[in-house]
């Protein structure tokens, strides 16, 4: 694109810009949006086509602090390309809350102003919606009523809940609900949900009866006019992960990504694969019976794919018993030790014969159970009886997604990488039942990320509020896979608050030091806050890292301070905060305890948050398998993890945390950190040297 044409689409970007200086509600002029729009104009100016090679320069990384305004600051310039260039913009978001701001709020608001038309629009999994006949068949409305007692193996719904389905089934004939998972009856459980979900193995499209009352379709067919999309990160990696074409095609498409710090964690879920061992025997033993239904349709079968799948069937059958034998006499995991993960993702001698023996039995299984779907299919669109082929289709499809996860997770179990799968076994609670679970992940999304979406998308831009870890970008571009793509430009957006009058930083002196003795930090934690929270008049946010820690220092708490406490878990989190804002309105002060999900995206300006205590260091577990496995990796290849993964992921949190104080250009707050490894340890000066520059009272 020309300097004329980047000029021309500049210019675009100002006529948006000043009706929304002189219309948006509350505007302020902010100089770190309006260099957001420079940048961005200059990356997606430099968006590629499909045959062109991906050096990084179509792709922007920007660090916004809360007030810069990044949400007007990519949406402006997202308007102006999606129709100067023709291509679908994907606004893809970390959380809930920021969609329903883009889709309720913002993008309304900006079309009512902006002299440029367009159209937008939410897109959600296929999952989020219900299949109408899944749910017709679940409920005894349909013809044929057995159609998923097979292929769901727990058998036909709970007495006590086939009135809830069948009541589903009515409110969304006469249209008072529309079918989506976010909206369904509250009576319908996740548990519930996951037999009449839609999915796409078993989906007929356009061929099947409700296709034109399909909620997933409708929602689709609204997509098809939007020139704005929004989506979250698990449906932009899912999509691009499973190659379904939910989403518009990443080369033809514009990506930006807001709450972008949370990719690499969505990256390495959706790069990953689970099953468990016991279930697993429950369908096989019944998908014979859908194989035959299914070949019976076929007038030109000669058997011979139903022979092959009885073989695999009966061998997977077979060896998958062997193996759960084999792992309730050895003890490898049980309910006091439910996770067993295997050294630098190298499987034990037994779990290799396994793997060797099932992983081609899975793989085989599952191409063979798909070439009976497409003939299936082939066959129906050539049949005048179309609708005979339907049930089967569905119930073939239904266990295609389960031969698929199969297949998938044994074809990792006995993949060796370098840096290598993190392979595990779970012993896993089910209530009245368990399971032997097998799991095996990347380590790291940033390879699967740069293949997937960086060597294909059009164009790029990650924002975020903390995407830079103690001063620089390193550690987020390693871990997205950006630090392949040499040309990828990184920008800090200038803040308007003026932290060092807005706010001030201190570390109490504490006698105990968390990681050496919990329970006397735990009981030293419950005589400061009370004491650290003494001037406070109005609003104060307390984070914890532990759920069990929380509740111990709340039970020691004094009485007279407990009346102003709100614990995140006693009410759901609308009411807990409506019960919060409401004591401050009435003159009253308010203290909120929470964790992880309070630390990140709460938004409590003013009065609502004077005072943030952040109680221990928010460093990661180190029992999670993945994070075991990265470490083991890294010491292999003589790296520090503790510096390397540890204290890079802490300061990006800590950065979360201590932003939700200053929320406004006119907050006022104070931070304060009841940890002494700020103070005592080495990476303690780095992780305040990463913090917004507030004033010191060290």
């Amino acid at each position: 694109m020309s300097q004329v044409e980047l000029k021309d689409i500049q210019r675009q970007v100002e006529d948006i810009y000043s009706v929304v200086k002189s219309q948006w509600p509350g505007f302020k002029t902010r100089i770190g949006q309006e260099e957001m729009f420079d940048q961005i104009c200059q990356t997606l100016s430099l968006a590629k086509e499909l045959k062109d090679e991906r050096n990084g320069d179509n792709i922007l990384v920007i660090e916004g602090k809360t007030g810069v305004g990044k949400t007007l600051g990519y949406l402006i310039p997202a308007i102006v390309f999606s129709k100067l260039l023709g291509r679908r913009v994907i606004i893809s978001t970390g959380t809930v809350a920021l969609q329903e701001q883009l889709i309720q709020k913002d993008l309304p608001n900006l079309a009512g102003i902006s002299p440029i038309e367009f159209n937008y629009g939410l897109a959600k999994g296929r999952g989020r919606y219900v299949c109408n006949i899944r749910l017709e068949q679940i409920s005894g409305k349909a013809k044929q009523s057995a159609l998923f007692e097979d292929a769901n193996w727990d058998g036909p719904p709970k007495e006590q809940d086939k009135d809830k389905f069948s009541d589903a089934l009515a409110n969304l004939n006469d249209g008072s609900w529309n079918g989506e998972k976010d909206s369904a009856p509250p009576e319908i459980t996740d548990g519930m949900w996951s037999r009449i979900a839609a999915e796409r193995s078993s989906c007929l499209g356009r061929h099947c009866q409700r296709f034109n009352v399909c909620p997933y379709f409708n929602a689709r067919r609204d997509l098809v006019k939007a020139d704005i999309i929004v989506a979250n990160h698990d449906l932009v990696i899912s999509t691009i992960a499973s190659g379904s074409k939910i989403l518009p095609d990443p080369s033809e498409t514009l990506y930006i990504f807001d709450e972008a710090h949370n990719l690499p964690s969505v990256g390495i879920k959706h790069f990953a694969s689970s099953v468990g061992l016991i279930a697993s025997t429950r369908w096989l033993e019944k998908i014979m019976a859908a194989v035959l239904r299914a070949d019976a349709l076929l007038p030109d079968s000669n058997g011979k794919t139903v022979e092959e799948i009885h073989e695999h069937v009966e061998d997977l059958i077979m060896h998958t018993k062997q193996m759960i034998n084999s792992l309730r006499l050895s003890n490898f995991v049980t309910h006091d030790a439910p996770i067993q993960r295997f050294s630098h993702g190298r499987l034990s001698e037994e779990f290799t014969s396994y793997a060797e023996t099932l992983s081609p039995l899975a793989i085989g299984l599952n191409n063979r159970v798909g070439k009976i779907l497409q003939q299936l299919n082939d066959q129906r669109n050539n049949s005048i009886d179309k609708d005979s082929f339907s049930p089967a289709i569905l119930e073939i499809g239904s266990y295609q997604s389960k031969t698929e996860n199969l297949s998938n997770t044994w074809h990792l179990m006995q993949t060796e990488t370098d840096p290598p799968i993190a392979k595990w076994v779970e012993w896993q609670d089910l209530g009245t039942s368990f399971d032997f679970r097998l799991h095996a992940s990347p380590i790291s999304a940033a390879h699967n990320l740069a293949q997937a979406l960086w060597s294909t998308s059009s164009a790029a831009v990650l924002t975020s509020a903390t995407l830079r870890t103690m001063g620089d970008f390193q550690y987020f571009l390693r871990q997205t896979g950006l630090n392949w793509f040499p040309k990828t430009s990184t920008f800090e957006a200038q803040s308007p608050f003026d932290y060092e009058k807005q706010g001030t930083f201190s570390v109490p002196d504490m006698e105990q030091c968390p990681s050496a003795n919990a329970s006397g930090h735990t009981s030293e934690l419950a005589e400061a806050i009370p004491r650290e929270l003494t001037d406070l008049k109005h609003g104060a946010l307390v984070l914890f890292t532990s759920k069990k820690q929380m509740k111990e220092v709340h039970d020691n708490l004094p009485n007279e301070f407990l009346q102003d406490v709100f614990m995140q878990g006693d009410l759901p989190r609308s009411k807990l905060l409506a019960s919060h804002e409401q004591r401050i309105s009435n003159g009253h002060r308010s203290i909120l305890f929470g964790m992880q999900s309070f630390g990140e995206g709460l938004d409590l300006p003013g009065k609502l948050c004077e005072v943030v205590v952040i109680t221990k260091l928010p460093f990661a577990p180190p029992d999670s398998p993945v994070e075991e496995a990265k470490s083991e990796w890294l010491e292999k290849n003589q790296g520090n993890p503790f510096y390397e993964i540890s204290v890079p992921a802490v300061a990006l949190k800590l950065q979360q945390w201590v932003g939700r104080g200053i929320r406004t250009e006119t907050d006022t707050a104070k931070i304060i950190v009841l940890d002494k490894r700020l103070k005592t340890k080495p990476y303690g000066k780095k992780l305040i040297a990463g913090l917004p520059p507030f004033k010191k009272l060290m």
